[in-house]
């Protein structure tokens, strides 16, 4: 990890940033060209509630819940639970172990037969870094991941009582900076991201194919330090298979309220959605 000085780059900052944003905003396009069909999906809303709470120095635990609707406010889509327990090293690396729930309920365009609950659990290194006042970020995921096994009984009705264990790693890039700060410390922020998600081979640590892409662009209010609300869009592309993607639009409205057991006065505000 390499940390520049903000005093030397300070210049370059936001132009960086500008960049950047550019880069998550316009980098799947690439991907819709390239791909032989790309199916619509349905205009869909997630609500994202995240919490973090600082018990030492070292150690915190952060809770996130995810409602997810297969089109605009209507259609239950997905729910998420997802805690877990963080170490940060320094101010510039934290190590994470994580578990996800995750419910799925039938929605169009995907041909998912049934209500179905996936169980994983993960394992992640979170990097940051300043250049001036703009933010960046890497985050490396590895997921372990216990899949529900469908098939179709007798009687022609689709059915699950095993589960397939599966591995996918994801990697997301995260840029944000204050575009105006008011007298009291509040403010108004742009956050952006871009992130691939890779199946694993089989018994390796190996990626072995594409599967989905988020590209998001939002803004946000920073309350104080340790409470903010955020207001974006995200476009995510599905691979079905070889030859065929599933792009979806996304309003996102995230929540994020942190708490401080160290009786410090402040906890920095995490950068990871």
């Amino acid at each position: 990890m390499i940390i520049i000085k903000d005093k030397k780059h300070k210049g370059y900052g936001r132009f960086i940033a500008v960049l950047a944003c550019c880069a998550i905003l316009f980098g799947p396009a690439g991907l819709k060209a390239q791909s032989p069909e790309i199916v619509k999906g349905n205009f869909s809303s997630w609500f994202l509630l995240l919490n973090r709470f600082q018990l030492t120095k070292h150690f915190s635990i952060t809770n996130e819940l995810h409602e997810r609707t297969g089109s605009f406010l209507s259609d239950q889509g997905q729910f998420l639970w997802r805690p877990s327990v963080d170490y940060s090293l320094n101010k510039n690396l934290e190590l994470s172990v994580g578990y996800s729930l995750i419910h799925v309920d039938p929605y169009a365009p995907f041909n998912q037969k049934m209500t179905t609950t996936e169980h994983n659990v993960w394992e992640q290194v979170f990097m940051k870094w300043d250049i001036g006042k703009v933010h960046f970020a890497n985050r490396f995921r590895l997921e372990n991941r216990w899949v529900p096994h469908v098939v179709t009984n007798g009687e022609g009705q689709s059915i699950y009582n095993t589960y397939d264990h599966k591995n996918r790693f994801r990697y997301r890039f995260i840029v944000n900076t204050d575009l105006v700060t008011f007298k009291n410390k509040q403010s108004v922020f742009l956050m952006a991201w871009d992130e691939y998600w890779f199946n694993m081979r089989d018994k390796t640590v190996m990626p072995e194919s594409f599967t989905r892409n988020w590209a998001y662009l939002g803004l946000g209010y920073k309350f104080n330090p340790i409470m903010n609300v955020q207001l974006g869009y995200m476009n995510q592309i599905d691979r079905v298979n070889d030859t065929k993607f599933v792009s979806t639009p996304i309003m996102q409205l995230t929540f994020v309220k942190n708490f401080d057991f160290t009786h410090k006065a402040e906890v920095k505000p995490t950068t990871k959605p």
